[in-house]
């Protein structure tokens, strides 16, 4: 599981810089579900530059790994980076979203191994290993102007290795005509109740891209929803709304993560 790297009681642990012309100030808030959150209030000026709130957190990092944290903030669109400096603060790894629109609400961001890149430095070694800062930048782009960026909830934790060979998908029930483990689900007729439901089991935490639904030709016009659960049945959040036509559904769901995912149908 996670582990906390920092829960902001202690906003003292940060500070906040800023290139010329530009400012920078802290301020602790009241973050999700009674949790504490510090933002950072930034202005460009109307010149270009950069603010940044950081904060001393050694840190190694095993070959598989996730960040995750709350963000929200009200914010023009600007570049968003996550960095993580080595001791000597010369190289640096990061995470770089060019105009990324700050969301408005408290939303939970993951960043995992794959997402971090070698930005800049002297080392020969790119490999992300030690690390001694953490740092959170807004850097000018599309919008400029100023806002404020909150984070809260500050969390930390080592992955599997992913597996070489995907688990093969099952389905719990038998609602279903025939299922695919190859990405594609095919059914046959459904409405047999005023809200079916497939539930299917992805082997265990898994990431994955999107999904591809093959309706039968009995199945016409189906209105559902995609939902998704880290391991509870209990638990779904919602992926994705769907009006279909029938035929083929094509639903991109980047950067999802789950153990199953639920179709659940609409009543007619």
């Amino acid at each position: 599981g996670y582990r906390t790297l920092d829960d902001f009681a202690e906003p003292k642990r940060w500070t906040a810089t800023a290139s010329d012309q530009v400012g920078a100030t802290l301020r602790p808030v009241d973050g999700p579900d009674g949790k504490r959150a510090l933002c950072i209030d930034y202005d460009f000026h109307g010149v270009s530059g950069y603010a940044v709130m950081r904060r001393e957190l050694p840190t190694s990092h095993p070959s598989h790994f996730e960040y995750a944290f709350a963000l929200r903030g009200d914010a023009p669109v600007n570049n968003f980076e996550i960095k993580l400096p080595d001791g000597s603060g010369d190289n640096v790894w990061w995470v770089n979203r060019p105009n990324w629109p700050i969301p408005r609400e408290w939303t939970e961001v993951r960043l995992k191994d794959r997402h971090f890149s070698f930005a800049w430095g002297p080392s020969t070694d790119k490999t992300l290993r030690d690390t001694q800062f953490f740092e959170l930048t807004i850097s000018a782009g599309k919008e400029g102007g100023k806002g404020s960026v909150c984070l809260a909830d500050l969390r930390f934790r080592e992955r599997a290795a992913p597996s070489k060979t995907p688990p093969a998908v099952t389905m719990l029930g038998r609602e279903a005509d025939d299922v695919l483990t190859d990405g594609n689900l095919r059914t046959g007729p459904f409405f047999r109740g005023k809200r079916p439901e497939f539930v299917f089991d992805l082997g265990g935490l898994r990431e994955f891209g999107g999904l591809v639904l093959h309706w039968s030709d009995e199945t016409t016009s189906p209105v559902y929803r995609v939902e998704a659960s880290d391991g509870c049945l209990c638990d779904w959040r919602l992926l994705r709304h769907v009006a279909s036509d029938g035929g083929v559904d094509y639903l991109a769901l980047p950067e999802t993560e789950a153990a199953y995912l639920r179709i659940r149908f609409e009543p007619e």
